[in-house]
């Protein structure tokens, strides 16, 4: 029987595959019907696994892709604390002319049997803070767009 480490990986690897092609519908079976997606820093919350998919997809179109490169590298765990998986990570985003970005932050998954029920992403509000403006400077910059 795989522990909750071991389905988390296989989420966070499948995530990866769908990062690379898009299949979205490859992640349902993680999470609950009911799932919450919560990232703090900005105060976003939002329920039902239709809709994180769709948050979640939207974040990676918006900002990932418009950028050359992403590399994302666990720095501690993943590791179980009772229904949970917690694990830190830093991210690395290029883009040709501009400065790497490279932020930290912190992911949990609170489980209920072998599915996500909440997935939180916890950035500092300064990493948020760095992160907007990355985005306002170079990523939007790309396409003609602003974010307001």
């Amino acid at each position: 029987m795989m522990n909750l480490v071991d389905r988390y990986q296989a989420y966070a690897a499948d995530f990866e595959r769908t990062f690379v092609d898009d299949n979205w519908s490859r992640l349902e079976k993680y999470f609950t019907d009911d799932a919450k997606y919560s990232t703090p820093a900005n105060g976003l919350l939002v329920s039902g696994r239709r809709t994180v998919l769709a948050v979640l997809r939207a974040a990676v179109a918006g900002f990932d892709r418009r950028c050359d490169s992403r590399t994302l590298v666990t720095t501690q765990g993943p590791c179980e604390q009772g229904k949970e998986v917690l694990r830190q990570w830093v991210a690395t985003f290029t883009i040709e002319g501009a400065p790497n970005l490279q932020i930290s932050g912190a992911e949990r998954a609170v489980f209920r049997k072998n599915r996500i029920e909440l997935l939180e992403v916890t950035l500092t509000p300064e990493t948020l803070r760095r992160l907007m403006k990355y985005a306002d400077t170079y990523v939007l910059a790309r396409t003609g767009r602003s974010r307001y």
